[in-house]
């Protein structure tokens, strides 16, 4: 490894990774393996977490995680910090869609929306606070949306919470530099994942070129592709950056 290189490396880091049993998750967890980083995932369910750490390997550790349950980010906190006792990246990337056109939305579908896609991550990044203060080196990666920038009629709902999010995150960046905390936000394009794609072939085959059309490339991302932003904003290669919002999005927002 020449010198230029290490500092994309995430050798010795320890690192937390909300959602990280599938999609876009998955692939960051793999990615910051790769990248020497101690990988902590979470999942809702157990059995699903548990496997994706023995998975992924490499001294991972996975957290059972409902981010939707009140008090359920202090909960993990204080887990990671008796399993683990240290933390110097946190990458917000749990979320839920609910895709509705806004005179549909009910009351029940807005508030699961904000408790899992805002106050989640916001009271998760409050709780891990301290522990990331005492890194020296705390980074914290929030995953956002295109509809964050641009609302989309659909999923408003959807929309609005990712627009929220962007805005504690720069005011997180604002609030904690003196801390020695980075907090930057990375907005992705279209993904291919599981999450999104319909099941039925034709379906999936006529959503993909839909969505594919929106963008200068004309694809969907990998989400690998996606992971590589995310591990570069964690890694001291990003150490000037903080209140960004890094847009890897093939254009679509240009």
């Amino acid at each position: 490894m020449s010198n230029a290189d290490a500092p994309f490396r995430l050798d010795g880091k320890i690192a937390l990774i909300t959602g990280g049993t599938r999609g876009i998750g998955a692939a960051i967890a793999e990615e910051f393996a790769d990248a020497g980083a101690r990988v902590l995932l979470t999942g809702r369910r157990a059995a699903d977490v548990e496997a994706a750490a023995a998975k992924l390997g490499r001294g991972a550790v996975g957290f059972a995680y409902d981010s939707g349950v009140d008090g359920a980010p202090e909960r993990l906190a204080n887990e990671v910090a008796d399993k683990v006792g240290a933390l110097d990246v946190l990458v917000n990337n749990a979320a839920i869609l609910k895709p509705h056109f806004l005179s549909r939305v009910t009351r029940g579908e807005l508030d699961e929306l904000l408790s899992v896609n805002v106050k989640a991550p916001f009271f998760l990044c409050n709780a891990l606070h301290p522990v990331l203060k005492q890194s020296g080196r705390g980074a914290i990666v929030t995953i956002t949306a295109a509809g964050g920038h641009r609302p989309m009629p659909g999923i408003g709902a959807y929309c609005a919470s990712k627009a929220a999010l962007i805005n504690f995150t720069i005011a997180m960046a604002k609030e904690w530099a003196k801390d020695g905390i980075r907090v930057n936000a990375l907005t992705p394009g279209s993904v291919a994942t599981d999450a999104i794609l319909p099941k039925d072939p034709a379906k999936r085959e006529a959503f993909i070129t839909e969505m594919a059309s929106q963008n200068l490339f004309k694809r969907l991302a990998d989400p690998r592709e996606i992971a590589r932003a995310t591990r570069f904003l964690a890694s001291d290669a990003a150490s000037y950056m903080t209140g960004s919002v890094m847009t890897v999005d093939a254009g679509f927002l240009a």
